[in-house]
């Protein structure tokens, strides 16, 4: 039987290529330079090579007049055909006008008549713009790069990328100097030695694409002194490979290669694994490497690790000690997560530990201890996969890696260990319904409907079906189907046309999904929030949420983890009613799905009874909830990084919303409103303490969004979801204390008003500050961690006569605390029934103030002054001990 030969990753374009360099100059204000000859030839050498990139023809144009120039390079843009491939890279000196545009030098420039006597930035931009070809790449290696304006744009499926060598401040360094040894610029260097080492393919895929090389390049640069900071601005469909991979099937990869090399004895023991495959490789490079490696780590200091690889050179099954979930000292605790105060962190704009302007997991490690002290108890890690970053990594293209911007499985493995030794958890968000039309299982099933990942999605030769489905993701349209060039069938999406739902139909694909999240499980993650988790199976005739199979599904995941992973968490994300969320729990207790479920409905209803001073919206959703299975809770919270979900309210309730929280149209989209917590409540410290307080005193695991504990503020300038996820502020310093990179290269602009600003807003003065809010969360939750009742206690409503006061009770068997709470701005007064409590006497235990003893025969009177809290622990006389919670300093 004739097998179908593998397709050539380079596809059928054709592909020209062009490299402009100039290292000799007339005027005497711009030194001459010896790397852009080098630079063109390396580039043409290596991706003129038809086993590698396969450009043919290759220009040079070196050391060429201003005029010659721009017609050339006009010429190369403007002459494409559709079907082209078209690859330019310019190495030069890079000047800025008065303007702060940007101009590439010719041989005759003139720094002080840039616009006649350079070719402007500008200009090529449009040229690539309006070029017809299918994908273009350019690379600008010179001074200050980043100061080219504007986004490549994308019309009509052309991929387009513009990579810039340094910032629009910085230098571009030269290689060596000297005729004699004159070498490529530090960027080119990298970036070529990426292509032709095949050290870039970080996925061995067997081609490169330009995220990868600039990746590896970026990296490169990263890990060496020289302070360069390059930027890739892109708009593809999918992931643009620029050139084949060159055969070296003896090489490492990257992530393995961090593993093998990382401090830590968990990663070194997950290499002894991935090694112990390696080893019985039918390809004699990669065998003798794995061996090699192996004999290395068989003196490894580790005495586990070291045992691990001795086991498997003697041909034995290594015995890995997994890298334990369990905080350093802690107790078997199975149900940790149901008293557990969450804190969602969104990693690349938590805290940059190279200066590139990108958070990253190192920086995160680094503010482990200030984590600990506000008494977080689990990390909430929002994506950190690679992706293409065209939905802010929730467009996942490879399960099992780490986004090269946010560090390597190498930093996640130290992250798990310090926090766990500091006794945090750590649980992923994971997105299960759909990948990235730039994941290697979207490319192969496109381009190979036969193999083994064609059945991977959801394909057929027409754009109809599943017509009842709800659209989802920010401003959708209403478009499910998009026709895919290379297959010639439409694949459907519930999201983004570049965010393809995966076949749950297929097993192989749940298969894939579980092997994916074992992969974390084994390195010691804690667990994982599923993220579209209703969305796994479609049927027609049904909305295509939340059916039967997807159940099925979700048990079949608590199978492994409660068989091989004692310990971890699975949270649900789905934003249902009460009554339908709870099913995510599971409906059989012989086959239960979720460990927690977040209460989505409870979050808008806060806002509606602050507002309208009412508690009835948030206490009669409450009373309409079900009891949750046992061991299972439900996931709280006020803010996260979404909008506002105005889905689960009624048209009345969305338009009071609006009008309340979001009057200007910049502050709402069409899936909710995109503001935080502070400024939706004006920066009130009353209100946000008081909201503080509801998130932990109701029943359910809280989850606090990264800086509401400081009240940080939006970006309303910046689009979707991006306006609440800016960086977090940490001081007053430059960047608010995120990163020492210049602010034009920083992931998200710092927020800058005089309100919300970091100059106003940071932890750093916060902690200065006796009455912070910051200090305030600190105490309730320090408070709510020693208190059984607030954590898992039963929750009871009492009967207030005032509906602007909202009273409810937390039982467990040790304690009993009375919530009172004030919807109000203004003080207010009630009368509530304590008759129950008879004989005993209320302590606030924030402050420790005794309240007058209960009564039997008397309603108790209360008052709180505006949008006030009290926690009322009911005291026995005999039992009392001064009154106050006992909370360590």
């Amino acid at each position: 039987m004739a097998t179908t030969p593998e397709a050539d990753p380079l596809g059928t374009a054709r592909r020209r290529a062009l490299a402009v360099a100039t290292g000799r100059y007339r005027h005497d204000e711009l030194p001459d330079l010896d790397s852009p000859a080098q630079d063109a030839e390396i580039a043409r050498r290596i991706l003129g090579n038809p086993a590698i990139g396969d450009f043919s023809p290759f220009t040079v144009l070196l050391n060429n007049d201003v005029h010659t120039l721009t017609n050339q390079v006009y010429d190369f843009f403007h002459t494409a055909e559709t079907d082209e491939f078209l690859f330019a890279y310019f190495s030069c000196h890079g000047r800025r006008d008065s303007d702060g545009r940007l101009y590439l030098a010719a041989i005759d420039t003139e720094p002080g008549r840039l616009p006649p006597t350079a070719i402007a930035a500008d200009d090529i931009r449009d040229w690539v713009d309006n070029c017809r070809a299918r994908s273009v790449v350019v690379v600008l290696d010179c001074c200050h790069a980043g100061a080219f304006g504007g986004e490549p744009k994308q019309r009509s499926m052309r991929d387009r990328v513009v990579l810039l060598t340094a910032g629009a401040t910085e230098l571009a360094h030269e290689g060596s100097s000297g005729k004699a040894k004159a070498t490529p610029s530090a960027f080119a260097r990298a970036f070529f030695e990426g292509l032709e080492t095949g050290l870039a393919d970080r996925n061995l895929d067997g081609a490169i694409s330009v995220r990868e090389a600039f990746d590896y390049a970026n990296g490169q640069l990263a890990n060496s002194e020289i302070k360069q900071h390059p930027q890739m601005r892109a708009n593809v469909v999918g992931d643009l490979v620029l050139c084949r991979t060159p055969p070296n099937p003896g090489r490492l990869s990257r992530d393995l290669e961090s593993l093998v090399r990382n401090g830590f004895p968990a990663a070194r023991l997950l290499a002894v694994e991935q090694l112990a495959q390696w080893l019985g490789s039918a390809e004699p490079a990669q065998a003798r490497t794995a061996e090699a490696t192996l004999v290395d780590l068989a003196a490894d200091p580790d005495e586990h690790v070291a045992a691990a690889a001795g086991r498997v050179l003697n041909n034995q099954q290594p015995v890995l000690v997994s890298a334990g979930a369990r905080p350093a000292g802690a107790e078997p605790d199975p149900n940790w997560y149901a008293r557990a105060v969450f804190y969602e962190v969104r990693v690349r704009t938590f805290r940059d530990s190279n200066g590139d302007g990108v958070g990253d997991l190192p920086g995160l490690v680094k503010q482990l201890d200030y984590l600990r002290w506000l008494g977080v108890d689990c990390l909430l890690l929002t994506p950190i996969y690679d992706s293409p970053l065209h939905d802010d990594g929730y467009d996942i293209s490879d399960f099992t890696s780490v986004h090269p911007d946010l560090g390597t499985v190498g930093d996640l493995v130290e992250l798990l260990d310090q926090a766990h030794a500091r006794g945090i958890r750590v649980v992923l968000d994971v997105v299960l319904n759909h990948t990235s039309t730039a994941h290697d299982w979207f490319q192969k099933s496109r381009t190979d409907p036969t193999g083994p990942y064609g059945d991977f999605y959801v394909w057929q030769d027409t754009d109809e079906g599943y017509t009842d489905a709800s659209m989802l993701g920010e401003d959708q349209e209403d478009v499910r189907w998009t026709f895919d060039r290379a297959r010639r069938q439409y694949y459907w999406h519930r999201f983004a046309d570049h965010e393809p739902d995966l076949n749950f139909d297929n097993p192989a694909v749940q298969d894939a999904m579980i092997a994916a999240l074992r992969s974390w499980l084994d390195l010691g993650v804690d667990g994982f929030r599923l993220l579209t988790a209703p969305y796994l199976f479609e049927r027609d005739g049904t909305p295509c949420e939340g059916l039967g199979e997807t159940h099925e599904y979700l048990a079949a995941v608590r199978r492994e983890i409660d068989k091989n992973y004692r310990e971890r968490v699975l949270i649900a994300w789905a934003d249902r009613w009460p009554s339908d969320a709870v099913e995510y729990f599971g409906n059989d207790p012989a086959n239960p799905e979720c460990h927690v479920v977040l209460y989505s409905s409870l979050m808008p209803r806060v806002f509606l009874s602050i507002r309208q001073e009412n508690h009835e919206a948030i206490s009669a959703v409450l009373a309409e909830s079900r009891g949750v299975p046992e061991n299972c809770q439900w996931g709280i919270f006020l803010r996260n990084g979404d909008e506002m979900t105005l889905d689960l309210v009624d048209p009345d309730e969305r338009r009071y919303l609006l009008r309340e929280y979001a009057p200007l149209r910049r502050m709402h989209n069409s899936r909710g409103i995109r503001r935080r917590l502070a400024p939706l409540h004006n920066g009130k410290p009353d209100q946000l303490g008081f909201c503080i307080a509801l998130l932990l005193s109701l029943p359910g695991a809280p989850i606090l969004y990264y800086g509401d504990e400081i009240g940080m503020g939006e970006n309303l300038s910046l689009p979707g979801t991006a306006a609440i996820r800016t960086p977090m502020q940490w001081s007053s310093d430059r960047a608010g204390g995120f990163s020492d990179a210049e602010y034009e290269e920083l992931a998200s602009p710092v927020v800058l008003d005089s309100i919300y600003g970091y100059q106003s807003i940071n932890v750093e003065s916060q902690l200065r500050q006796p009455t912070s809010l910051l200090r305030t969360v600190r105490q309730l939750i320090e408070i709510r961690r020693h208190s059984p009742a607030l954590t898992t206690g039963s929750f009871r409503q009492l009967d207030s006569d005032n509906p602007a006061i909202w009273c409810y009770v937390r039982t467990s068997p040790t304690e009993e605390i009375v919530c009172v709470a004030n919807f109000s701005g203004y003080p207010q007064a009630t009368q509530l029934d304590l008759s129950r409590f008879a004989g005993r006497y209320p302590v606030e235990v924030t402050g420790g103030v005794r309240f007058p003893d209960v009564r039997a025969d008397t309603p108790y009177q209360v008052t709180l002054s505006g949008n006030r809290f009290y926690w009322l622990r009911m005291v026995e006389h005999e039992k009392d001990q001064g009154g106050q919670s006992e909370i360590p300093d």
